[in-house]
């Protein structure tokens, strides 16, 4: 349900961007006469649950991806105002950091999800609660203090109140972007808008979430308030138990981020792996460029391979200091249904495509001849000095180089996927050690002009020893 950039016109994008900016100043006030300070945590927390489960895509007949939302078990929890900052906060960190949905389409999402569909879900749950209520001898409409009547009517209500709220915003969503063609036309005249009409929107979107994810939303948004009733929590505080939540589902996904092409040392063997531990993936040993190999004089060894599960055990007929590898990852596009592994021509849909290469090597041992063979590959991480030699917590100086040629400003990211500096104007930065294994891990993009089925060539380096 993220529109991304290039699917609305500036009419439309305008006019939401015009719509949400009310809304966010009405909720802010609204939000400060009503959330006391001791209560901000939970909105914190709130937002934080609404960002976690939105990354997680559910896998939809055709090739498609959905997500639940969250956000009508927000408003019944902290109020409607409270949800649309909440959600809001979620959806502009997706945008800007994550490049899920467009920045110029934020306020359209913003008035999708965190706005209509927290109201409508909202509206739907006291609805229910004061319609059920006039049949219970309690009053429904405080379910805290009710027993299992109560408590059963909140459930269900919550579950009822959230498949509304999803279900308001995948219609929204269609309507947008399926009125693109009438407002805008289709083609070169339409500007390169969303081409496709509601004949094709309504039930794209629509349909899906009818059936499997309102279901999904109500089901989680169900489950959230029975584990709260069933602690004996008060609504009040479902903020801490969604945040924790949000929590599980973070530490279980984080692997998602993962899968570099690594070389592992297994006791004397050596690995091939498409990610790291438990987190390896299966993949194609067709992929592979090159392997090399090479001794502390910097001679070359002869390199076979052998099919193990989920890797490649790397044989080397002698007694090696570096392992290189080089693996064409492919084509790789990102839809507006997530990344495909497929090119632009065969992708529908495309947001951004890239033709993806890996360069992993691993130290074994240190001399001249490791680093004299620098400078080989078209994106690599050189030592600048032995860091079999140093201790946990120094600091290694190592240079990028792309194409053998110092690169400044690149970014690089430790072994925890945690920003360690950028390079400076002769591509160097000094990395701190670790106990164990360390990695360093770069990428690279550039632009590439004469290739149909890709916009960039990603480039991904990758730097592994070990520190005892």
């Amino acid at each position: 349900m993220h529109i991304p950039d290039g699917y609305l016109g500036p009419s439309t994008y305008g006019s939401l961007w015009a719509v949400m900016l009310g809304v966010w100043s009405y909720a802010s006030r609204r939000v400060q006469r009503e959330i006391k300070a001791s209560q901000a945590p939970h909105l914190a927390m709130a937002s934080a649950f609404s960002f976690v489960v939105m990354i997680i895509a559910v896998p939809l007949p055709g090739g498609t991806t959905a997500h639940v939302t969250g956000a009508t078990l927000v408003a019944i929890l902290l109020g409607p105002w409270a949800a649309v900052i909440a959600v809001s906060v979620a959806l502009m960190i997706q945008s800007l950091v994550f490049g899920d949905g467009g920045i110029t389409a934020l306020a359209a999402n913003c008035f999708n999800i965190s706005f209509a569909s927290s109201l409508a879900g909202y509206a739907t749950y006291r609805i229910f609660v004061g319609i059920a209520g006039r049949f219970s001898a309690k009053d429904a409409s405080s379910p805290e203090e009710s027993g299992l009547p109560g408590r059963t009517l909140q459930i269900a209500a919550t579950g009822v109140s959230s498949y509304v709220g999803i279900n308001i915003a995948a219609l929204l969503t269609a309507l947008e972007l399926g009125l693109q063609p009438l407002i805008y036309g289709t083609g070169q005249a339409g500007n390169g808008y969303f081409p496709y009409g509601l004949g094709v929107t309504l039930p794209a979107v629509v349909l899906p979430h009818l059936t499997l994810v309102g279901a999904l939303e109500g089901i989680v948004a169900a489950a959230v308030v029975g584990f709260m009733r069933k602690g004996r929590m008060n609504i009040k505080y479902a903020g801490t138990a969604a945040f924790i939540i949000a929590a599980l589902v973070i530490f279980q996904a984080s692997g998602a981020y993962a899968h570099d092409f690594l070389i592992e040392q297994k006791g004397q063997e050596l690995l091939l792996v498409y990610g790291h531990g438990a987190q390896a993936m299966e993949f194609e040993e067709s992929k592979i460029v090159q392997l090399r190999a090479i001794d502390t004089e910097g001679k070359e060894l002869a390199v076979q391979k052998e099919h193990r599960y989920k890797a490649l055990l790397l044989k080397i007929a002698g007694q090696p200091a570096s392992v290189m590898a080089e693996i064409d990852n492919g084509y790789w596009s990102k839809t507006i249904y997530g990344w495909k592994e497929l090119p632009r021509r065969k992708a529908s849909r495309v947001v951004e495509a890239i033709r993806s290469l890996y360069f992993t090597r691993t130290l074994l041992s240190w001399s001249g001849g490791v680093q004299d063979a620098s400078g080989a590959t078209r994106l690599e991480i050189v030592p600048m000095a032995d860091p079999f030699v140093l201790k946990p917590g120094d600091q290694l100086p190592v240079k990028v180089l792309g194409s053998g040629k110092p690169l400044s400003g690149i970014e690089v990211i430790g072994f925890d996927h945690a920003k360690r500096g950028t390079t400076d104007k002769e591509g160097i930065i000094k990395v701190p050690l670790t106990k164990g294994i360390n990695l360093v891990t770069v990428e690279y993009k550039e632009k590439i002009k004469d290739d149909p089925d890709a916009d960039a060539l990603s480039l991904t380096a990758t730097l592994t020893f070990e520190v005892k």
